[in-house]
């Protein structure tokens, strides 16, 4: 981040909760929305605290601060690993809490996407917009062999039915991830997904590779 910065912004109301390091970037996300509550601020902790108001804000910042780069583990020693195959996990710090996901090649550990975080939000959300990015970009890919691992029961069943059947309660702060469930449910009820969703065998081969390590 640039240290000359003058103002950062925290939008409560808005298409994207969450802190902003411009005004750009604020407006853009409360122009023309309904009830849109933002406010600026002089640093960046005093604009967290504010948008937090009354979490465990060390705790958040600490799990999110530990965003640690894929493992890089010589998976073909396990033969029962499909090598050609991506890895993507969700967190999330507190239920619900600030949530994001991502995706890993299996054989390199080469992230090759990430999301969030996005606020008020959960695990099993995290891990069912992992699975259905991941889908969705082998599609536009026109990749119809390379096998994805999840290590969530929950996702892999809601990925089957073609439903997200989370319990999270709809609040202005979490309208992203709605708008992302919302999304991800009509890609999968238009669409025939080809490859396999395979469950990851945490017992025997460790923590899947896309992990964020924070446990």
């Amino acid at each position: 981040m640039a240290s000359n910065r003058s103002k950062w912004y925290v939008v409560w109301v808005g298409t994207e909760p969450g802190v902003c390091d411009s005004w750009a970037e604020c407006e853009d996300r409360v122009k023309g929305y309904p009830g849109a509550r933002y406010k600026a601020y002089d640093t960046q902790e005093d604009a967290i605290m504010a948008f937090r108001n009354g979490e465990d804000e060390m705790a958040i910042l600490r799990a999110i601060a530990r965003h640690e780069p894929a493992r890089r583990i010589n998976y073909e020693a396990i033969p029962e690993i499909v090598q050609d195959s991506i890895a993507v996990d969700g967190a999330c710090a507190g239920v619900p809490g600030p949530m994001e996901y991502r995706g890993v090649d299996v054989p390199t550990g080469a992230e090759l996407f990430h999301q969030g975080p996005f606020a008020n939000s959960t695990n099993n959300v995290g891990e069912f917009l992992a699975l259905v990015h991941a889908l969705a970009l082998l599609h536009q890919q026109g990749n119809n062999h390379t096998a994805i691992y999840s290590d969530s029961k929950t996702a892999i069943a809601w990925v089957r039915n073609r439903k997200c059947n989370s319990k999270l309660e709809r609040t202005p702060e979490n309208a992203r991830s709605f708008e992302l469930i919302a999304r991800a449910e009509r890609w999968l009820l238009t669409h025939e997904p080809v490859n396999r969703v395979l469950k990851w065998d945490t017992k025997n081969w460790g923590e899947i590779p896309a992990d964020f390590g924070r446990k």
